[in-house]
């Protein structure tokens, strides 16, 4: 609730806003929102918890008569939670609208080959009518200039897959498995950094390169060589909202499927830690990825965190909470055995 009330604030003044306690910032959204008739437009959101959504509620209660909250979700239960009428199904593209979507991604120079035009539509179809998916498999045919490359992506087994997964993950992996060795490792790496987190390009790219994903036969293009990794990656989709902030940074986010995916990759060498779990680490540990609150339920009583004994981790990246501060926690003389470490990123830390 803090988190969203102070981006409420933010979006309102478009300023940063400097109160970091739930009370004033309450007290201030309803200054802003008083007598006021607003319309607030929450994207994606995955909260099932009903407290959370109540006490948030209450904070807009105060807007003129008119004002409405427009909340999207991939969750039914949530839209059913937090509706006061009737919730709204979108649905998926139609047939149409979706082989025209494909066609701006596969055929930019204007040819169509009527063979390619057949197997295409196979494939759209098979994308369930989901942009993301449609876009991603559209960029991976717009390099594939033979008939028989274009069989090859529609009679691929990666379609089959258990009904456990994501329904368009067949599409993603597709897509995935067509990329270049060094943009796989870079795009799976991307997973270490939470849902909805703004990645700066030259924090990803830096990162990539420490960890020896950016090939390049001189070392001076190595930067550049990660640049066109970036690049690629933001054409075929798999990161987008690209964007330069104040500070003139180039920063973009993943899409929530594209996330999940990157952690199905990479579930055997990464850990990421979720608030209150005590985290199992995995044997084949490389990269560990948390913010302070989600490891208090991994420390001992002296307040200090456990790596792999073996020395294998290659990064640790803390995501620094802007909005609490926590005691410090030991990790350096766990840090101390890590003879492999290739990336470091901690705040909060002693």
């Amino acid at each position: 609730v803090k988190r969203l009330v102070k981006a409420i604030i933010e979006s309102i003044d478009r300023d940063v806003c400097k109160d970091t306690e739930l009370d004033p910032l309450q007290r201030l959204l309803r200054e802003r929102l008083q007598g006021r008739r607003f319309l607030l437009v929450l994207d994606d959101v995955w909260n099932e918890n009903q407290v959370v959504w109540d006490d948030l509620k209450e904070v807009l209660r105060c807007g003129s008569k008119g004002s409405v909250l427009l909340v999207t979700t991939r969750i039914e239960k949530v839209a059913l939670m937090m509706a006061t009428m009737d919730v709204h199904h979108i649905g998926c593209l139609s047939e149409e609208d979706s082989w025209f979507l494909f066609r701006q991604r596969a055929f930019t120079t204007g040819v169509e080959e009527e063979s390619h035009i057949a197997i295409g539509k196979t494939i759209v179809k098979k994308c369930g009518g989901v942009p993301l998916a449609i876009k991603a498999l559209g960029s991976l045919m717009r390099f594939k200039s033979h008939e028989s490359e274009w069989l090859a992506v529609k009679e691929s087994e990666i379609w089959q897959l258990s009904d456990d997964e994501n329904d368009i993950f067949p599409a993603l992996r597709l897509s995935y498995y067509n990329l270049a060795p060094q943009m796989r490792q870079c795009f799976a790496y991307c997973c270490l950094f939470p849902k909805d987190h703004v990645m700066k390009e030259k924090q990803l790219i830096q990162l990539w390169m420490a960890n020896g994903f950016v090939p390049s036969q001189d070392q001076n293009d190595l930067y550049f060589s990660g640049h066109l990794i970036f690049k690629e990656l933001v054409w075929r989709s798999f990161l987008q909202d690209v964007e330069i902030n104040s500070k003139g940074d180039v920063t973009c986010k993943m899409h929530d499927l594209m996330h999940d995916l990157a952690v199905s990759i990479m579930k055997h060498e990464t850990c990421i830690p979720e608030y209150g779990k005590v985290m199992e680490i995995p044997k084949t540990l490389r990269h560990l990825s948390f913010d302070i609150p989600s490891i208090w339920a991994n420390l001992d009583n002296k307040r200090k965190l456990k790596f792999p004994g073996d020395g294998s981790l290659r990064s640790l990246i803390c995501h620094k909470d802007k909005l609490t501060s926590y005691e410090k926690v030991d990790v350096s003389s766990s840090l101390l055995k890590q003879r492999n470490l290739r990336a470091l990123h901690v705040t909060h830390m002693a």
